[in-house]
């Protein structure tokens, strides 16, 4: 696609985020099981949260995956924190790997290594000829990536996919197997159900306050409140701080001339396109895809709108949706050929189809910028922006620093420290651990710094998300203690009502099993009961059966004669009684359209499935090795530190 060709957004996505060796290969190495027990000693360094060998991988790895990710939006925003194990994990797998391959003699010759750039950022050899050191640092600088960090990360994706190489030879699937598959996908069921739900057999369940005080009575031993603290919270958080900061204007200039070459902009277009691609396809299928790309040209130049042309008929994902739009080109981005027309359009012109190795492009320049020195007035936001809040972060810390000693001197001390410069202060009464709190939330790094106080014990300071320092005094302490029926009657009410209902519900499945294996009459049982019976079309393995959810979770049915009983199928909703009614076999007369298809789906699952038990393998035999080590505890750290 024309977007993998292009470095400042989507190929900052596509070619350095998950290709730069720090996530995941395209070979797809998947989580490693059992990294419970890849669990390193209490000495490591807070930021390594694994060693490979005689690698570290640092947090500061983790963070940058992250960050390309988030920019890329490969995931989102306040899910980073279900991110960071499932990162930690993939990048020691790819990481044992390489290290394996080094020690059963792999490499990767100088050679070797520009050839595969060379397949992953094509732009940077123009027919062949490498570009130059220059523009291949500055390629990689708009990723804030080095050169030696991606051709690292490079060697690790090569050395691996080398070793996983040898998991798959060999691999061959039989015609017989490519049959049954096509069987197993195509065959189709009908059949009747009901349900047996537990909202049935709520009502019946509820307990009377009686029923619940005389089981409170003979277990009260067992309620009991656990342990509460009282605390005095001091947050310091940053726009406070930001609002009583302000900054001359010769500092900012001053800035400005000191950093010039910060706010050069090159020369640049803004751009649209309409793509054919013609990648692996037949020469007769080009020559067709090259006339329609001269017959939407003749379109646009008669006034046809562009946009809704792209989005018609472009085979760019990245752009298509968006009417072709591709944001801002500099040189360097795209290959030669596009690149050499972009930069010759003037404003709102459109190219001639252009032939690229992608396919027939249709350009068309919406606005182009010659290189040029953003002018202070400009960029004085930003400048003021960046200045502040490193001199906000100096002074939130100090002002962290300057409580916490007047706080373990003197509360009335540090409140008139909070008072005079916009603190909060918030005072907790009563909370257990795990409880939300004010100007925390719920934080495992707060607790862990109040954890073990005494009375009258001041906490470290935390960091709560990424614009704000917490910390606190414990001012009381209320040890665990028996509950009040009162404290505890909510939870009782629940627990009556779920058993009940389920032990209600229990019974009835039971007693229709029975009855259906003496009389297999559904649609009498279900009407006795008080159940609807349903009957849904006809539904292979892969589709979904109204009312009952994906046909897998009732896959036996494909195994049962008309006629038969199947139940009770236990669902995330209840359980279900079906009854087979029909069974369509799969048409065979269509296999040969589909053959080659399945057989290749079949030899990549397989092939999958082999690089997965040979990854784990050699990641479970370095873990024995004592060559892998993953420091489990600063993995949740890590994990923790994106919690709001």
């Amino acid at each position: 696609m024309f977007d993998l060709f292009r470095s400042r957004q989507k190929s900052a996505r596509y070619i350095l985020g998950f290709l730069l060796g720090l996530v995941a290969l395209s070979l797809v190495i998947t989580l490693v099981p059992g990294y419970s027990g890849l669990v390193g000693g209490g000495s490591a360094n807070p930021q390594i949260v694994a060693q490979i060998g005689d690698e570290t991988l640092t947090v500061t790895d983790v963070r940058r995956v992250l960050e390309r990710e988030l920019r890329g939006r490969g995931i989102q925003r306040g899910m980073e924190s279900i991110y960071v194990p499932m990162f930690v994990q993939q990048m020691v797998s790819e990481r044992a790997l390489a290290y394996q391959a080094r020690r059963m003699g792999f490499d990767l010759s100088p050679k070797e290594l520009s050839e595969a750039i060379a397949g992953l950022i094509p732009q940077l050899f123009d027919n062949g000829k490498f570009v130059g050191k220059e523009a291949y640092s500055a390629f990689l600088a708009q990723q804030n990536i080095s050169i030696a960090e991606f051709e690292s990360s490079v060697q690790k994706q090569a050395l691996a996919t080398r070793l996983l190489s040898l998991a798959v030879e060999g691999v061959v699937v039989t015609p017989l197997e490519v049959e049954e598959e096509f069987r197993r996908q195509t065959e189709k069921a009908k059949i009747s159900f009901f349900m047996v739900t537990p909202d049935k057999f709520a009502a019946q369940a509820l307990p009377n306050e009686q029923e619940m005080r005389e089981y409170y009575e003979k277990n009260k031993s067992s309620f009991m409140s656990p342990e509460k603290r009282a605390y005095l919270i001091f947050s310091i958080d940053e726009p406070t701080i930001a609002a009583s900061f302000t900054l001359p204007e010769a500092a900012l200039l001053q800035a400005y001339q000191q950093q010039q070459d910060r706010f050069r902009t090159p020369e640049r277009v803004e751009a649209r396109h309409i793509l054919l691609m013609t990648t692996d396809k037949p020469a007769a299928e080009v020559e067709k895809l090259k006339a329609k790309a001269q017959d939407l040209l003749k379109k646009i130049r008669a006034g046809g709108d562009f946009a809704q042309l792209a989005k018609d008929n472009s085979e760019d994902p990245g752009s298509a949706i968006k009417g072709g739009d591709l944001g801002w080109l500099v040189h360097g981005q795209t290959v030669p050929e596009f690149e050499k027309t972009a930069f010759s359009l003037k404003d709102g012109q459109v190219s001639d189809v252009i032939t690229t190795q992608y396919g027939f492009h249709i350009l068309q320049v919406i606005k182009k910028e010659q290189a040029r020195l953003r002018p202070f007035p400009e960029v004085r936001d930003e400048i003021r922006q960046e200045l502040a809040r490193t001199q906000v972060y100096e002074k939130m810390q100090s002002l962290a620093d300057q409580t916490r000693t007047a706080l373990v001197r003197s509360a009335a001390e540090a409140e008139k420290i909070a008072r005079d410069n916009g603190l909060s202060v918030a005072r907790v009464a009563s909370a257990g651990q795990g409880d939300p709190l004010p100007e925390v939330g719920v934080s495992a790094d707060f607790a862990d710094a109040v954890r073990g106080l005494a009375k009258g014990g001041v906490s470290t300071i935390v960091p709560i998300g990424d614009n704000k320092l917490v910390l606190a005094q414990v001012t009381d302490i209320f040890p665990p203690r028996p509950a009040t029926f009162e404290e505890v009657s909510g939870q009782l009410r629940g627990q009556f009502s779920a058993q009940r209902t389920q032990n209600l519900m229990m019974d009835k499945v039971k007693e229709i099993e029975a009855r259906l294996k003496a009389n297999p009459d559904l649609g009498g049982i279900a009407k006795q009961n008080g159940f609807t019976v349903t009957t849904p079309e006809a539904f292979s393995r892969a589709e979904n059966i109204s009312g009952l959810g994906m046909a897998m979770q009732v896959e036996q049915v494909f195994g049962k004669d008309p006629g038969a009983i199947v139940g009770p199928v236990q669902l995330s909703s209840g359980f279900a009684f079906i009854k087979v009614i029909e069974k369509i076999p799969a048409d065979l007369t269509q296999l040969a359209a589909t053959r080659q298809k399945l057989q290749n789906a079949i030899k990549s699952r397989r092939a999958q499935e082999r690089r997965e038990m040979f990854s784990e393998g050699i990641v479970n035999q370095l873990v024995k090795e004592k060559k892998v080590k993953i420091y489990e505890e600063n993995v949740r750290k890590l994990a923790d530190s994106y919690r709001g």
